[in-house]
């Protein structure tokens, strides 16, 4: 088969035409073109691409450019000391602790954090899905003496690839109800009133003192403070209706609803 007849173009007057006319292919159209656009004067331009940056280590799945970063992704940590334009994003498999990130099939910026749709690699036989969708909200990196709300996010002060929520310590009390017998915690052998509101606020609250024969809560739920050493009086005093071990603790907020953070930038 004959090489084909190479002929240089910088400029096309036709653009792409698949029409082939009489006399054979004008010299000043296309018939495809790959690599390279026309732009409106019909000047050809090769297309924009990237350069190599750096050979990363091994482990690292996929590349996105966020926030004035390059994000890579692993299922474990992987040391990119010295390579001060890359972060490390780690993804877990819901279920599998020892799947392998595989293939990162979409990374793309989406209301201020990556979403990022990750395949992974498993070995259980009882796990059969492998494909999982990440939304990757970012956090404030952590300080000492410093108080964090339940699921608030934070970041190592040297990064290591993971996001960190913070939790409630120890068990829920019991949320507020009415016509609950209280116990003011006066050292003796019985345990204190200890409830907390019926819609969570991250504040607990302690019966420190009561009056009469059968101190108890009130008929409505109190406007509870919100701030540290605050007081409220309960004014009932009769016969119990529940007990406080029959009542619900309330439920904290999901670990889906978007950091402050997040809100804040795309709330206008």
């Amino acid at each position: 088969m004959p090489e084909p007849r190479k002929a240089p173009l910088t400029v096309s007057k036709g653009g792409i035409d698949r029409l082939r006319t009489k006399g054979g292919a004008r010299a000043d159209s296309l018939y495809d073109l790959v690599n390279a656009v026309i732009d409106a004067e019909f000047n050809i331009n090769p297309r924009p691409g990237s350069t190599r940056l750096a050979q990363l280590p091994t482990g690292t799945v996929g590349l996105a450019a966020f926030d004035g970063k390059f994000h890579v992704f692993a299922h474990e940590e992987v040391d990119l000391t010295g390579f001060d334009d890359f972060e490390l994003d780690i993804l877990l498999h819901p279920f599998d602790p020892t799947a392998e990130l595989e293939t990162i099939h979409f990374a793309q910026p989406y209301l201020g954090a990556l979403y990022v749709v990750a395949e992974f690699h498993s070995g259980s036989t009882t796990v059969t899905q492998s494909i999982y969708h990440y939304w990757l909200q970012p956090g404030e990196e952590w300080t000492a003496s410093t108080e964090y709300s339940f699921n608030e996010f934070v970041t190592p002060t040297v990064p290591n690839g993971f996001v960190y929520s913070a939790s409630r310590l120890g068990l829920a009390y019991p949320a507020w109800a009415p016509g609950v017998p209280r116990t003011a915690g006066n050292g003796s052998s019985i345990d204190p009133s200890i409830i907390e509101p019926t819609i969570y606020n991250e504040f607990f609250y302690v019966a420190i003192e009561t009056t009469g024969d059968n101190p108890l809560s009130s008929s409505s739920e109190p406007d509870w403070p919100t701030s540290t050493g605050a007081t409220i009086v309960e004014n009932t005093d009769g016969t119990p209706t529940q007990s406080a071990n029959d009542v619900t603790p309330p439920a904290p907020p999901p670990t889906s609803t978007p950091q402050a953070s997040t809100v804040e930038r795309y709330n206008r």
